[in-house]
């Protein structure tokens, strides 16, 4: 651990210890769930911790909180604090240093965090558009730096009425107004979990979290969902336990200082700023852009529908001037072919500003993506590609765009979907320990799809965790075959043979290692040969 991280995991430490006397049940939660999968501990470049609580844990760990306060310990929350400029909550050392852009004018503990996010019930698809339209006035109304609803088109009347409100009433009396609303669903009588956060409002089935299950970080048996595999491939994608490209590791950006009081920071340049100058600032701009969101979003709007257009129609054209009958090619499973036809199509459909992104900038048109209609023939053979080349999440994507456009999917478009369910349940049954269910479902969709490189990596691997040797060695070496450069199954291959012959087991565990980015393989790997000279 960097020494940032240790004092996260001195922060983490103390919150676990908090739930564990008091029988509170948390998360792990984004990077820091991966963390655990992926390398038992923090990613590296990682410098903050996640975790999440359901609405009623939460509470239960608000009043543990008050009974085991220690000394610079704070829980900044709405419920403790209504200058906190946040709908999440923060366990913060306030000994310490970690001032984020929302913090500058003072607002909130701003020392080294542990982020809890807050999941609250709500009972269907429906309550959840509710709730994400309310919660972005909430958050606009609690943070006055950032823009919410702007996003959305969203709330522009509501959020004037509601200032107007809070200077003649007060912003405890409007705030819990709008929170009893929004936090009211009875837990128990709701199938879904959505996340108390401005930036993005996910939605989750409640049993993806469940009771919890355990999981090591840092030599620390900590809480992770019952489904963690579907709570990361629904965040990340499938290929989430890939490590990314070192320009894509991102950790963020802060004052930071784990010795130093935030207070000694603040005091030194908050004499500078003229803070209510500076909130009225903030509060005209916002009106300023809700003044201006309508143009701005069909400015967009128009701007990414004529991008799809052109999309569509040089997808045409690629079909068209190949020759090429892009049915027959699927047939013959001439994936790379197809994949190079519609790859220009995949990069503008797929790309943010057609489909947004899980993300604070992105979310606004992640809710409201535009779709080119390329015709639901062709669309199944673009889906299928993507299954084939192991890139699922978008296919999935895809098909979620298409319905939100067009409305109930066709029965091509419909299997291409429930292939890709069928082929999730595998690892998700071997998060929930039901290996024989896990292996019959591998096997029967092997049958029908023999030459899917994701299929074929569970299935060598469930040989491997089987005991099954010696057909586990045969089948990694045809999938080597037909994936040359995959080292997962040089990993497999390794695995089979180690106890036989450890001078070549280690060989292919080296190769392995050369030719794989999937973080557990190379964990893996380093439990057995070590790390890497």
């Amino acid at each position: 651990m960097t020494s940032e991280q240790k004092k996260l995991f001195e922060l983490f430490l103390e919150v676990h210890e908090i739930c564990v006397k008091y029988d509170i049940v948390y998360y792990l939660a984004g990077g820091t769930l991966i963390g655990a999968l992926r390398h038992k501990g923090f990613i590296p470049w990682d410098d903050d911790m996640d975790l999440m609580m359901t609405r009623n844990e939460f509470e239960k760990f608000k009043d543990a909180f008050l009974k085991e306060q220690k000394k610079d310990r704070f829980l900044d929350c709405q419920d403790f604090d209504r200058d906190y400029p946040n709908m999440l909550a923060r366990y913060t050392d306030s000994a310490s240093s970690a001032i984020h852009n929302n913090q500058v004018l003072g607002d909130g503990v701003a020392g080294y965090v542990i982020d809890i996010l807050v999941l609250d019930p709500v009972p269907d698809k429906e309550a959840y558009k509710q709730y994400t339209k309310r919660l972005m006035l909430y958050s606009d109304l609690v943070n006055q730096s950032t823009m919410y609803s702007f996003r959305f088109g969203w709330n522009r009347e509501e959020y004037k009425t509601y200032m107007d409100r809070i200077a003649a009433e007060g912003k405890d009396k409007v705030l819990k107004e709008l929170e009893e609303e929004l936090f009211s669903y009875p837990e128990e009588e709701c199938d879904y979990l959505v996340l108390r956060w401005g930036g993005t409002t996910f939605l989750f089935d409640k049993d993806m979290y469940g009771s919890s299950r355990w999981e090591e970080f840092e030599g620390v048996m900590c809480r992770v969902p019952d489904r963690s595999a579907d709570y990361l491939v629904q965040h990340y994608g499938d290929d989430w336990m890939y490590i990314p490209p070192h320009d894509e590791q991102e950790s963020h950006n802060a004052i930071f200082s784990h010795t130093v009081s935030y207070k000694t920071i603040q005091e030194d340049y908050l004499r500078y700023i003229d803070i209510p100058e500076t909130r009225k600032a903030l509060h005209e701009r916002k009106l300023l852009y809700f003044n201006s969101m309508d143009n701005r979003i069909l400015e967009k709007d128009m701007r990414a529908s004529c991008v799809a257009i052109s999309a569509k129609m040089t997808l045409e054209a690629s079909i068209r001037d190949s020759g090429l009958d892009i049915h027959e090619e699927l047939k013959n499973k001439n994936f790379e072919t197809l994949s190079r036809l519609f790859d220009e199509y995949y990069a503008i459909q797929l790309g943010r500003n057609c489909i947004g992104r899980e993300d604070y900038r992105g979310f606004g048109r992640f809710l409201n993506p535009i779709y080119a209609d390329i015709g639901d023939d062709t669309l199944y053979v673009a889906v299928m590609v993507l299954i084939h080349t192991n890139r699922m999440a978008k296919a999935m994507r895809l098909l979620e765009v298409r319905e939100i456009a067009k409305g109930a999917l066709t029965d091509d478009l419909k299997a291409a979907r429930e292939l890709v369910l069928r082929i999730r349940e595998i690892p998700s049954d071997l998060d929930l320990g039901r290996e024989e269910a896990a292996w019959e479902k591998t096997v029967a969709i092997m049958e029908e799809i023999p030459q899917n490189e994701f299929l074929n990596m569970l299935y060598c691997r469930q040989l491997v965790s089987r005991r099954e040797y010696e057909e586990g060695s045969r089948a990694a070496k045809r999938a080597l075959e037909l994936f040359p450069g995959n080292g997962v199954f040089n990993k497999c291959i390794g695995d089979c043979i180690i106890d036989q012959d450890r001078e070549e087991g280690e060989r292919q565990y080296r190769i392995a290692r050369a030719n794989t980015k999937n973080g557990l393989v190379l964990r893996e790997i380093a439990e057995i040969i070590g790390e890497e000279e």
